[in-house]
């Protein structure tokens, strides 16, 4: 902690927070609170981040928020081992001290937008039936998919960002919640899909968002 074993005070601590080599750190905080309105420009600016790490359907503002807030985290937290433990390389090490933690913001909010990918992804519209997703994974969002369940349901995300919803069945064991899927044959009759689980090792690159129960 600052001052720990200097004595800084309550008042010293402000007057380090305000010091121009923490200005880019406390601007991520002033970058957070613009995100919470949603303006287009800082989405753009999320979504253009988030393609350059190769992330593609994390939520703009989500990627945007993980970098700037681990900016200010990680560059204030070198700045004040700086000033706790060798104030006078402060100054001068500040260019390496932005490129560490500009490093670093990079590797977390990639991690972080892995995560958000996979559990909830950014979806542009939301269907409901459609009967043309055969071949595609999903995720039973039901309490469980079997034979004589009606009410199984699975989420699958398409190409274009749309959120499907699709009734299912299986064509033997139960599937619980939470499980992923790959859609087989529609039956037109009853309007569901047969399903099987994805098999252990398997991909899952067109899974969408963590399961909810109904």
């Amino acid at each position: 902690m600052l001052g720990a074993e200097t004595g800084v005070t309550g008042v010293s601590y402000l007057t380090f927070l305000v010091q121009w080599y923490n200005w880019p750190y406390l601007a991520g905080l002033l970058l957070v609170a613009a995100s919470l309105a949603r303006p287009a420009v800082l989405g753009a600016l999320g979504v253009r981040l988030g393609g350059w790490l190769g992330l593609k359907r994390a939520s703009g503002f989500a990627v945007l928020r993980a970098f700037a807030v681990t900016l200010t985290v990680v560059g204030l937290t070198v700045n004040g081992a700086l000033h706790d433990y060798w104030p006078a390389a402060q100054e001068r090490g500040f260019i390496p001290g932005l490129v560490v933690t500009v490093v670093l913001a990079l590797l977390v909010t990639r991690l972080v937008g892995r995560v958000f990918e996979e559990h909830f992804p950014e979806f542009r519209a939301v269907s409901w039936g459609e009967s043309g997703l055969s071949g595609r994974e999903g995720r039973v969002v039901s309490r469980l998919v079997s034979a004589d369940y009606r009410a199984g349901r699975a989420h699958v995300m398409g190409e274009d960002g749309t959120l499907h919803t699709v009734l299912c069945k299986t064509g033997g064991s139960e599937i619980p919640l939470g499980a992923l899927v790959v859609l087989g044959e529609y039956d037109d009759e009853d309007g569901r899909y047969i399903v099987t689980p994805v098999g252990a090792g398997e991909s899952a690159a067109e899974v969408p968002g963590e399961a909810s129960d109904e």
